[in-house]
């Protein structure tokens, strides 16, 4: 069995339709070979502040175009929401083959301001919930800020998310300004009984 193959009976839902709080039909499905450029353009479409947090400039082409072609399905699974050919979304699950840290998930999440508010983070979540059951982790992890992302804390907090940690005047935004971190986490059953 090679590499791929080790993930790909958990991409075999896909594409999945998702219908929005306001009614919009979106189209989930993993990121893949062809969508560079639509992915910038999605990023392009966040703020200044939102890209500040990231870890990367995923709004340089090159950087994106290497990311896409060096993906790694038993390590990183990105799944972007499609709506009329455009990306709106990009959700992020990363984790390691090997090691002490091997049963833990790191989430990414960025949406579309146009598309916030509308149950579309929750539903990519919820994905990658189901995503790192179906690979055993045991543990997620999200790193937000506080006060820049009060809404994305509040909603995760409903889905089992724990704060762990915070972190004070860990990160600093555009002017300078220190913002605490905070640690998310949502522990996943080892085993659960079907009924």
């Amino acid at each position: 069995m090679t590499r791929q193959d080790k993930t790909a009976h958990i991409l075999k839902g896909y594409p999945k339709e998702i219908i929005l709080k306001d009614g919009t039909g979106v189209t989930l499905r993993p990121l893949k070979a062809g969508d560079e450029q639509a992915l910038c353009d999605m990023f392009k479409r966040l703020g200044d502040d939102d890209l500040l947090f990231l870890n990367h400039d995923l709004t340089d082409r090159e950087l994106v175009a290497h990311w896409v072609r060096t993906l790694d399905p038993n390590r990183v699974v990105s799944i972007v929401a499609l709506l009329e050919g455009r990306i709106v979304a990009n959700a992020v699950l990363m984790r390691k083959a090997y090691g002490a840290k091997r049963h833990i998930g790191k989430i990414r999440l960025s949406v579309d301001p146009a598309y916030r508010d509308k149950r579309l983070g929750t539903w990519m979540l919820l994905d990658l919930v189901n995503l790192a059951m179906a690979v055993r982790l045991q543990l997620m992890t999200m790193r937000l800020v506080v006060g820049r992302d009060s809404t994305v804390i509040n909603g995760v907090r409903k889905l089992d998310f724990r704060e762990e940690a915070v972190i004070e005047d860990y990160v600093l935004d555009m002017e300078g300004n220190p913002h605490d971190l905070v640690i998310m986490t949502k522990r996943l059953p080892y085993e659960f009984t079907d009924f």
